[in-house]
């Protein structure tokens, strides 16, 4: 079992959420991120045929499987990082963008929070200070679309030394 408290052993990837971006920040003595809750839902909705919308910040993502997704709120505060009601505004505004969701079932809620770094781009490279250790963070709403260029990056540095990370994704780009 890995957990944060375990053993650092070799080369060592942070690919670690806002806890890391919090340590990172407090190492640094400089905000370096953040979070941002999102929330999400999946309606029993067959619409696969139809096209994606994105409506004032609002996301319908017909699925192959025959769900719908909406989604998904921005929080930059919370007082509870599970499902809330604001799924239900978010639900009343997919229905006026598009009145048969209406009779739609809801078969999932879930929520996340999102690591954010200052500069809205990815953190990727060396970890300040901390020889043989490394950061692949804030990739915030990109970070997934991102993730296979991320480990091809990352992955040249650590095996061969041949540095590839974009302009604006060091993390000293973040001081």
């Amino acid at each position: 079992e890995i957990t944060r408290d375990a053993p650092e052993v070799g080369q060592v990837v942070h690919a670690t959420g806002l806890a890391g971006l919090n340590d990172l920040s407090q190492a640094l003595g400089t905000p370096i991120g953040s979070g941002v809750k999102g929330q999400a839902l999946a309606l029993n909705h067959v619409a696969r045929d139809q096209p994606q919308l994105f409506v004032d910040g609002l996301h319908i993502v017909p699925h192959a499987d025959g769900t719908t997704a909406i989604g998904s709120t921005s929080e930059t505060t919370w007082t509870y990082d599970g499902p809330d009601a604001q799924l239900d505004a978010l639900l009343e505004k997919a229905i006026t963008a598009v009145p048969a969701l209406a009779r739609a079932e809801v078969i999932a809620r879930w929520s996340g929070i999102r690591p954010k770094a200052t500069t809205r781009a990815p953190l990727l490279g060396e970890y300040p200070g901390r020889p043989g250790h490394f950061i692949a963070n804030g990739g915030f709403k990109i970070g997934f679309g991102m993730a296979p260029k991320v480990a091809e990056v990352m992955a040249r540095l650590i095996l061969t030394g041949e540095d590839t990370i974009p302009p604006g994704f060091r993390v000293e780009d973040s001081l």
